[in-house]
């Protein structure tokens, strides 16, 4: 028996009124997010919940409709789905991940474990959530019913982009994006590779991040090192594997560090892929049951790992699974 399941998927039609795509939604996918949603929310501070309208005001009401329409459909406050959103710049030691980014005979791959709290509810309430516009995909990303903001995301427009948490000496930013919402508008917004790496490259952020964007053709990938202010970009040699965990490489030299689990491991697990893939060569062919079990070797998945993701940009193919464990099912 593999290690992991596949979730759901939500179909959500982008030609709908936001009001009717979140009415939409199974009675068990509303469940799903509240109980998520309950789960974030004991993890932030009461006195955070102002933050929701700092949120509201420095993306000038982009995300309201869709805040205030999920609210409603779930019973809760706009306020909390929003700081549900912006929860990796309140939290930045909780949310970490494992990223693999390969050349291959079918064009480039990227595939990620996504290490985030509460790890069990998450895992028990995830979801593909793919857009179409009619018959016509437009994006998809691994989520729960009322993420608006993205961590990991695919658009048709032929590229995927995925968050790895970052800690940086630089302070966190005020008049920064939030990163959740500022990768949710780049998936929605980009027009191709290129754009997207400008959008992630340019903009300034609320808190460091580490973005991996991967396009369709194997040259199209590169580690976006992210402060709130600055940027780095990470390039593999012609045909070398590309990897990121939770540290710096360009902008500041790796360390591990105290406190949470993804900061004590962080270059172990980057060494891990390193040797899992030393013999990689671009003209293989590589399927996703053995990124899989990568993914699931104890030399990088941790404690906190919830999802698992592989993405195929040249084919818009993206694939969400959790771990057997954390659905009771091990």
């Amino acid at each position: 028996m593999v290690p992991w399941i596949e979730c759901r998927t939500l179909e959500l039609d982008l030609g709908l009124p936001t009001e009717q795509l979140c009415s939409s939604l199974s009675e068990e996918a509303v469940s799903a997010g509240r109980r998520l949603l309950a789960g974030v929310l004991r993890e932030i501070p009461a006195k955070a919940r102002l933050l929701a309208h700092w949120a509201r005001l420095r993306t000038a009401n982009r995300f309201q409709r869709e805040a205030a329409a999920m609210a409603r459909c779930t019973g809760a406050d706009w306020r909390d789905i929003m700081l549900a959103n912006i929860s990796y710049d309140l939290a930045l030691a909780y949310l970490g991940c494992s990223t693999i980014a390969l050349p291959t005979r079918d064009g480039p791959v990227v595939a990620r474990n996504m290490d985030w709290w509460p790890e069990d509810l998450l895992a028990q309430c995830s979801y593909l959530l793919r857009y179409c516009r009619g018959k016509d995909f437009q994006f998809a990303h691994a989520g729960w019913p009322g993420s608006i903001g993205v961590v990991t995301g695919l658009s048709a427009r032929g590229f995927a982009v995925v968050l790895n948490a970052v800690r940086a000496p630089e302070p966190v930013s005020k008049i920064g994006y939030p990163v959740l919402l500022h990768l949710g508008r780049v998936l929605e917004d980009a027009r191709d590779f290129d754009e997207a790496l400008r959008l992630l490259s340019e903009q300034r952020l609320a808190a460091p991040a580490l973005f991996t964007l991967v396009g369709r053709e194997n040259r199209e990938r590169v580690v976006i090192e992210r402060t709130p202010t600055r940027q780095a970009q990470r390039w593999p040699s012609e045909n070398e594997p590309l990897f990121a965990t939770n540290d710096y490489r360009l902008l500041f030299q790796p360390r591990e560090s105290q406190g949470a689990e993804i900061y004590r491991t962080t270059c172990s697990r980057y060494e891990a892929l390193c040797r899992f893939f030393a013999n990689h060569r671009a003209d293989q062919q590589v399927d996703d049951g053995a990124l899989l079990y990568i993914l699931s070797d104890p030399s990088v998945i941790q404690g906190i790992t919830a999802q698992h993701i592989v993405m195929w940009p040249r084919t818009n193919d993206i694939r969400l699974f959790v771990p057997r464990q954390l659905l009771g099912q091990a």
